[in-house]
């Protein structure tokens, strides 16, 4: 028979294990719900604007009665789809609880019977007696951590090749202040996998905290490297932010973290970069400095396109018939990313469509690589593609090509 002190042990042990193994999908889970919240917030906030921006048009008489209906009825879709979707994403995450729940019962149902089967538990009571309850179960905290850092250790020592693996514990080091082992962690990756910002930025933000917040010309070397390979990392950007808000310089501090909103990148703790934004604002309002003009992102996207009517089409069209040219995404919901008004008295013409005409700021061309070009005379004036209309296609368009697409219509819709 196993004494009472070494069942308490193994439980203590088994308590351990069962965290390491628990402890990464309870964070991960709230860190999702976080997020989930956080962009469907911006989803109701975006359909906000835009509903006021088609309604200020409406009012200036520059969309009809249909073409308001039908944008607004598009808009209220693309809002249901994106919180579908988000509510999807946050269900697929959940279900990962599947393999804590698998490992449990693994650990559990394997471990003690293996033991029981071929252990030598009078050896284990004699050498371990007195203290087996006091080693384990007293640990705080800080010491659980510890033993979970030592066995994601321990999982790269056994895989020194996985670079994800090393990429984890790099930034677990850098969550538990050991700086120095994740800079060697930033470091071996580069030698792995090549110098990519997602390496030298955290890299960056580690060396700056070793070094009591301030900068040095490493630093500022790595910095440079990875804003190079990427103008909007954000581990770099953070930095460069808290930076100049430790030196008092608020302006710039907002104006970089601002950037990483705009970047709208995932990962992102949105609500910790806007309360350090406030904060900043708070002591630039002290300082009787004037706030900084964040200035609107450039258009990183846009496609130049030659509008024009096939010849086998004449006499199907007047010349005050209007044209609509929009584009919409390659693949998922169908918003328009872009759009312009024309009349066929115009055509043939050239057009460049970009982010400025996006109808809302998370719908833009430069979110996407690739979409279709549509081009429609309608019959009845108002948005929408309907039988007797005659329309133009380009079925793949790239965002980032210099070159113009030229947009035939030349079907009749039916």
């Amino acid at each position: 028979m196993m004494s009472t002190n070494l069942w308490i042990a193994i439980a203590a042990i088994l308590s351990i294990a069962l965290f390491i193994i628990w402890w990464p999908y309870l964070r991960n889970t709230k860190l999702e719900a976080s997020e989930v919240n956080s962009r469907s917030q911006a989803n109701t906030l975006s359909y906000q604007q835009s509903l006021a921006k088609l309604q200020q048009q409406f009012d200036d008489e520059q969309l009809i009665v249909d073409e308001f209906d039908v944008l607004k009825t598009e808009l209220a879709r693309k809002l249901i789809q994106d919180e579908a979707s988000q509510e999807q994403q946050l269900k697929v995450g959940k279900r990962t609880v599947i393999w804590p729940i698998l490992a449990s019962v693994l650990t559990i149902g394997l471990t003690v019977p293996m033991y029981l089967t071929i252990g030598s538990s009078d050896k284990l009571i004699a050498a371990s007696q007195p203290n087996a309850q006091s080693a384990h179960s007293s640990m705080s905290q800080d010491q659980q951590i510890e033993v979970v850092v030592a066995q994601m250790e321990q999982a790269v020592s056994a895989d020194p090749e996985n670079s994800q693996l090393l990429f984890q514990l790099a930034h677990t080091y850098v969550s538990v202040s050991e700086f120095d082992q994740a800079i060697d962690a930033f470091k071996k990756l580069v030698e792995m996998e090549g110098e990519h910002a997602e390496f030298l930025g955290p890299q960056a933000q580690a060396m700056y905290y070793k070094n009591k917040q301030q900068m040095t010309p490493e630093i500022e070397a790595l910095i440079d490297r990875s804003l190079a390979l990427d103008p909007q990392n954000s581990a770099t950007l953070i930095l460069l932010g808290m930076n100049n808000f430790v030196t008092s310089n608020y302006p710039k501090a907002i104006t970089y973290w601002q950037q990483v909103l705009d970047s709208k990148r995932t990962g992102v703790d949105v609500v910790a970069i806007e309360a350090a934004i406030e904060e900043a604002r708070s002591r630039l309002t002290l300082t009787g400095e004037a706030m900084p003009e964040i200035k609107a992102s450039v258009a990183s996207a846009s496609l130049r396109v030659k509008v024009e009517i096939s010849d086998s089409l004449k006499g199907k069209h007047q010349a005050d018939q209007i044209v609509f040219v929009y584009a919409i995404p390659a693949q998922g919901p169908r918003m328009p990313l872009a759009a312009v008004k024309l009349t066929v008295a115009e055509l043939p013409k050239e057009i460049v469509l970009d982010d400025s005409m996006a109808m809302t700021p998370m719908a833009k061309l430069s979110g996407h690589e690739f979409v279709q070009l549509f081009a429609v005379i309608s019959q009845s004036g108002s948005a929408g593609i309907k039988p007797g209309d005659l329309r133009g296609l380009v079925e793949s368009a790239q965002t980032t090509s210099e070159h113009p697409y030229t947009l035939t219509i030349d079907t009749v819709v039916e």
